[in-house]
């Protein structure tokens, strides 16, 4: 039951005190989160969850520092912890029903002031635990009537507290309880299925994002996963049209080993074009991040985080990349543990990733930074207009995304001359906003007149041409500076 309050009460948080900013675009994380460790945590299953704060992410999910395993945490912790920004949209494929061990364990233990703690319980599935007498003829305690249940992911323990006096007793009580292994899950979770008739999990699960939150699945992350060529692969399949509407963009990072062999930085760019890293849709990053605070982050999650810190400056228009953002966590970039003494420069990461199309991080300007603002079908060979900045193509889906989130109340219902030109003068509108705000150069927007278009205009199919030129990024700033005997004319002049 829940427990009584009457009066004036305060209660100190440590986790979550940081007040996250808001974002209407859902970025959505794909992964793996410590929900055994959280009470009714099964029912956080293939189910897009959105979280406001570190401090609901815990309470739903769980939280563990152990992001080989737990992939959503890094996460959690980057967008949520530490820069403070909000919401995100979390879909966990890790099942205790299901990704159980062979065995599990048990323990007798005798409960001190009505309490009991289990050490070194990160992986004990939460609601399996049992608590009997000993003996010949146990007896279960209750949960909830005679014990309540708890798990601190700080210290990864478990406290069993009496709810009534002695309901626990003093003698020794045996503990029983399923353990989790998050190792069993494999790409195949990962990717997901559907049947087609509603019932969606895994990356497929990110079809029921709007439904399930009324936020547009904007961007999608499988940070581990995703760098899994099959997961990635249907990653990039599932961002577009998103339930026939939504079109998403994919940030992905590129393994640093593959095969059991290491991937560099001069043989990045040929593993990803053999692997399908290149869309059109997706920036893809290489190598990963050694934090000034120990962790090794994903430079996708990293920037994401820049990115959403963007949106929610610009009012969620994607017209800003986050490459040349600040990114004070990182100590230097890491290919693996004996890569501790290489320190690659600007220079390098142009050469060998920037200029094929991968997006990294650099020292410059005094500070680390994201570095790279490509799309991921970008290269010496495959330059256009649309990929030389990722922001292209965001503001592109975002337009059409806008469009049919704001319009879709208009469909069945009578259609006018006048309303045709109050949509047109509408949306015109909101583009001239976009290019005065500098997120557009140009916008127009006309209604299409042809023939063929009059033609689906009396069956009820109405459509709005939109152009627009996107604001061009600085790709490079050059100072060509000359020397000159100029000044000597008004040197030898000088009295």
């Amino acid at each position: 039951m829940a427990e009584y309050l009457h009066g004036a009460y305060g209660r100190i948080q440590t986790a979550g005190t940081k007040v996250a900013q808001q974002s209407r675009n859902a970025i959505v994380y794909i992964g793996t989160a410590p929900v055994h460790t959280v009470p009714g945590g099964a029912a956080n299953v293939n189910k897009p969850l959105l979280i406001q704060n570190f401090a609901e992410a815990k309470k739903y999910l769980g939280y563990s520092s152990d992001w080989a395993k737990y992939t959503l945490c890094e996460a959690m912790h980057v967008h949520l912890e530490q820069k403070g920004v909000a919401p995100l949209v979390f879909i966990n494929v890790l099942d205790p029903e299901v990704h159980t061990a062979a065995q599990g364990g048990t323990q007798n233990l005798t409960p001190a002031n009505g309490r009991i703690t289990i050490a070194a319980a990160q992986s004990i599935i939460l609601d399996s635990v049992e608590v009997k007498t000993s003996g010949e003829n146990p007896v279960t305690k209750q949960k909830g009537v005679d014990y309540a249940i708890a798990y601190d992911p700080a210290k990864g323990v478990i406290t069993i507290a009496e709810l009534t006096t002695g309901a626990l007793g003093s003698a020794a009580l045996a503990i029983t309880y399923d353990l989790i292994d998050a190792t069993a899950v494999d790409a195949e979770d990962v990717i997901g299925a559907s049947d087609g008739a509603g019932l969606s999990t895994g990356i497929y699960a990110v079809k029921n994002v709007y439904q399930a939150t009324g936020r547009i699945p904007s961007f999608l992350l499988c940070p581990g996963f995703g760098s899994l060529p099959a997961v990635h692969t249907a990653l990039v399949q599932a961002a577009q049209k998103i339930n026939g509407h939504w079109d998403a963009y994919v940030y992905a990072d590129l393994p640093i080993t593959a095969d059991g062999s290491a991937i560099s930085l001069s043989s990045a760019n040929t593993w990803r074009q053999t692997n399908g890293f290149n869309k059109e849709h997706e920036t893809v990053f290489f190598p990963l991040a050694k934090g000034t605070d120990g962790k090794v982050y994903h430079l996708s999650v990293l920037a994401a985080a820049n990115l959403q810190e963007l949106l929610i400056q610009q009012d969620d228009i994607p017209y800003k990349t986050p490459s040349n953002t600040d990114c004070p966590i990182i100590q230097n970039l890491y290919l693996g543990e004996d890569s501790g003494n290489v320190m690659l420069d600007d220079e390098a990461i142009n050469e060998h990733l920037n200029k094929n199309g991968i997006a990294s991080a650099a020292f410059v300007g005094g500070r680390w930074a994201l570095w790279g603002a490509h799309s991921a079908d970008y290269g010496p060979s495959a330059a256009d207009r649309l990929n030389i900045a990722e922001t292209n193509r965001m503001m592109l889906f975002y337009i059409s995304n806008d469009f049919q989130h704001r319009r879709g109340k208009s469909v069945d219902k009578p259609m006018t001359l006048n309303d045709i030109k109050s949509i047109v003068a509408e949306e015109q509108a909101r583009l001239d906003g976009l290019v005065r705000v500098g997120a557009l150069t140009f916008g127009r927007v006309t209604i299409l007149a042809q023939e063929d278009a009059a033609s689906d205009m009396v069956n009820g199919d109405h459509a709005f041409l939109f152009d627009v030129t996107t604001t061009p990024l600085a790709k490079s700033l050059t100072a060509i500076v000359n020397w000159t005997d100029e000044g000597f004319v008004t040197f030898f002049q000088a009295p």
